[in-house]
């Protein structure tokens, strides 16, 4: 086809453009072949990027726009930059789109023009060495073949990787809206590539695009990491005016202005024509099993949070996949937690919980406290500003306190009301933490509480208070103590000096909030079993039960029906007790956990249901029994924990059944949320989370967990059940471990165990410091009242620090 000479942005620069298209762009602006507003009327000069509103006429000139009836390239076009239109003032030049006094993103001024010497014919090396005819400018030097990677295309040395007019080879343009990305035409540039006007371009390399699209490095600087400066960084080198990788660029292979040959690329640094264990993918030799951006076959590119391992992309440790993505389901507000769990406007995720984030009551968020920024000694006025050298935060000031008559350290205690560190001195650097309401602290040599008494010395907030209890105590608060809650205190105390932490109250009751009718429901023991709990603490456990708080041999109450007697586990409560949980109206009665949804784990007006089980949602409580303690939180504490072992009889044969029988702790703060971690929306602790999966502390962790620890193994006899997965049963000794609970086989030939066992867990809940929390710990079964579950519990213990609530082994 005759050629006509079209003429670009550059005055005295010819690019051959087939006749006919020539005459069709010259037509256009009578024809109304440019550029068109939203409202389709022709608009001369506004012509669009290449191959967009000229009808794709541009796209034969790489990086080309229509304005006013020609294709100009508006990074270095004076009269176009930038834009149609704009002309750049007298001594200016056109440099990467924007009118500046000298030339940047690796041009050098020739004249009026900022060009790039590697490539241009006209100016090859320098300005005005023009190549003669049959030769083309190919890395700064006229060669009558192109290297570096490049192929002779139409006279000049292109890169066919990303040059959209000839992509993968000559003459082959990319339709209007692509790019060319690795040799093919696409609508996106592969990583680590950006399109930039219409190329695909490396920004943390490319002078003309260093770090974002549009900001060029200015003369004598170069881009590396996206950053311009006058060193190369990341492993590259200088070569010329660009950092470049000389293992694998074809331009200077091993080392600057060593081009590979027409047909080779470049590889550790050596031209070479094939691949030796490896895959040539784009010119590069890569390992498919690791490479992100060629994961199993070239062009496969991993997305972010992704890792190529083996051939195929998967998330990174610490991320899950949900809806293609790789997130951290512990900060992600689409999917707190688990996958598809959205926390609403207001709220935030943090540490897989959905919560406001905010403190109220007019406090300020300081690391993970809220504190007061008027009176906090550590925080005064701001955070991290500590008062020091006797001062006190008054006001948000660091002043000069009377400890006679003001309450410098801002806990709420003056000297007068009982407080014996109201300033940073020998009693610690955080005297807001030492009062009368505070809990000893054993080690520390601080009377933390202020009773005179110090570290092991006080004995009533250090030394166990469980010895001697009897088996089956009718007093509630005996419970709290086997429990190692030995502190008691009252509601609203006379006296500011007498508001210490401890329990206030303690009742023993069904799960609707009416009297427990059956006391061998509940009972305090020195040991469980022959092998296995024993108390964690000080001399005694607390033994919940839906049918006998007593393992095969315990009396006052028990023993409780199963082996060696040989028969299951298996006693109703006398009278007989089924309540209904949904409709109860009594104080404590657990119909707000009932009610409350917290998905996924749990619907509105439901049981929680574990992953995998389809269970019943019945809200009727069968051979129910909870103990409720109301309990004022220490001042220096966010926290509290306690342990537990879950039993039941219903293990392995009706696990994910409708007999999911339930075992719960519901924690409630009535003076506010804590804060930063806020307790379940449903406020129940026994809750298992891994995975991004959650399950209720019951027979059904025996499915898809390893905590249903002491049973029968895998495969044992006929008893298995199949939805028992293969991680459970994983302690060492097993089912032996259930000698003695009536738990185990009913005779020594049998295979068979009446149940099965978790071994301690571990549950924790978050307080407000020096506030009123309410503990209800409830068990029943579900479905009916045979094969019952139990709860060994002990360890009650305060925790400096707020934690993720829920239960965990």
């Amino acid at each position: 086809m005759k050629t006509t000479n079209f003429r670009d942005a550059r005055p005295g620069r010819l690019i051959g453009i087939p006749a006919a298209m020539a005459l069709m762009v010259s037509l256009g602006a009578w024809m109304g072949c440019g550029s068109s507003d939203a409202g389709g009327d022709f608009n001369p000069g506004n012509g669009g990027s290449g191959g967009g509103g000229d009808g794709g006429l541009c796209s034969q000139v790489p990086g080309a726009t229509l304005c006013g009836g020609a294709c100009v390239l508006q990074q270095s076009d004076p009269n176009n930059c930038g834009m149609c239109g704009k002309k750049c003032a007298t001594g200016e030049v056109c440099s990467a789109g924007t009118c500046a006094l000298n030339c940047g993103g690796g041009t050098t001024k020739c004249g009026s023009l900022c060009v790039d010497t590697k490539v241009d014919g006209a100016n090859c090396g320098a300005c005005g060495t023009a190549c003669p005819s049959g030769q083309a400018c190919s890395n700064g030097k006229c060669a009558t073949n192109c290297s570096g990677g490049t192929s002779l295309c139409n006279g000049a040395c292109v890169n066919t990787g990303n040059d959209t007019a000839n992509c993968g080879t000559c003459g082959n343009a990319c339709q209007s809206g692509q790019v060319c990305t690795a040799g093919k035409c696409d609508s996106k540039c592969a990583a680590p590539d950006e399109n930039c006007g219409g190329k695909c371009v490396n920004t943390q390399t490319d002078l003309a695009n260093c770090g974002a699209c549009g900001t060029a490095c200015q003369s004598g600087e170069l881009c590396s990491g996206g950053k311009c400066g006058a060193n190369c960084g990341g492993g590259t080198k200088a070569c010329g005016t660009k950092c470049v990788d000389t293992q694998v660029d074809p331009a200077n292979c091993g080392d600057c202005d060593k081009p590979c040959a027409t047909g080779e690329f470049c590889s550790a640094g050596v031209c070479a024509t094939g691949c030796t264990g490896t895959k040539l993918c784009s010119g590069k030799c890569v390992d498919t099993q690791i490479d992100n951006n060629n994961c199993g076959d070239c062009g496969t590119v991993c997305v972010q949070g992704e890792q190529c391992t083996a051939g195929a992309c998967a998330c990174q440790t610490g991320l899950t996949s949900c809806s293609g993505a790789c997130v951290d389901t512990k900060v992600n507000d689409a999917n707190c937690g688990t996958c598809g769990h959205a926390c609403a406007a207001t709220e935030s995720c943090v540490n897989s919980i959905c919560t406001t984030g905010t403190c109220g009551g007019g406090l300020q968020k300081c690391g993970l406290d809220c504190v007061n920024l008027q009176t906090d000694g550590t925080n005064c006025g701001q955070c991290g500003n500590t008062c020091t050298g006797g001062t006190s935060c008054q006001n948000g000031t660091c002043q000069a306190c009377d400890s006679a008559t003001t309450d410098c350290d801002g806990d709420g205690w003056k000297v007068a009301d009982g407080d014996c560190c109201d300033k940073p001195g020998t009693c610690g650097s955080e005297p807001a933490k030492v009062n009368p309401g505070a809990i000893e602290v054993k080690g520390n040599a601080i009377d933390d509480n202020c009773n005179g008494k110090t570290d092991l010395f006080d004995m009533e907030d250090t030394v166990y208070c469980d010895g001697g209890l009897a088996s089956n105590s009718a007093v509630p608060g005996d419970y709290a103590k086997a429990l190692g809650i030995c502190r008691t205190t009252t509601e609203t105390p006379a006296l500011l000096k007498d508001k210490t932490w401890g329990l206030i109250s303690a009742k023993i009751l069904r799960a609707d909030g009416s009297p427990l009718g059956d006391a061998k429901a509940i009972s305090i023991r020195d040991k469980f079993g022959g092998a296995s709990p024993i108390p964690l603490e000080g001399q005694r456990v607390v033994v919940m039960s839906s049918g006998i708080a007593a393992d095969a041999t315990q009396t006052n109450p028990g023993p409780n029906g199963g082996a060696p007697a040989g028969y299951n586990v298996s006693t109703s409560h006398t009278p007989s007790s089924s309540v209904n949980i949904q409709t109860c109206s009594l104080p404590y009665c657990i119909k707000d956990w009932y009610a409350a949804p917290n998905l996924p784990l749990k619907n509105a007006n439901a049981l929680p249901d574990s992953p995998g089980c389809s269970t019943s949602d019945t809200p009727t409580a069968n051979d129910s029994v909870m103990l409720v303690l109301r309990l004022r939180a220490p001042t220096n504490v966010r926290a509290f924990s306690f342990n537990s072992y879950f039993y039941s009889a219903e293990y392995p044969e009706y696990v994910c059944t409708s007999y999911n029988d339930q075992f719960i702790t519901l924690v409630d703060t009535p003076s506010g949320v804590p804060s930063p971690i806020p307790n379940p929306k449903d406020k129940n602790l026994m809750t298992y989370s891994q995975g991004g999966q959650f399950w209720p502390i019951g027979i059904n962790i025996a499915k898809g967990t390893n905590l249903f620890a002491i049973c029968e193994p895998q495969g044992t006899s006929t008893c298995w059940d199949t939805d028992v997965s293969a991680s459970s049963c994983s302690f060492p000794t097993g089912a032996a471990q259930l000698t003695g609970t009536g738990f185990e086989s009913q005779s020594a030939s049998s295979h068979c165990t009446i149940g099965g066992g978790t071994y301690w867990l571990t549950t924790a809940g978050n307080v407000i410091p020096g506030q009123i929390v309410e503990v209800r710990i409830a068990i029943w079964d579900v479905g009916d009242s045979a094969f019952d579950s139990l709860a060994v519990i002990d360890g009650f213990s305060w925790l400096a620090s707020a934690t993720l609530p829920g239960t965990g082994s």
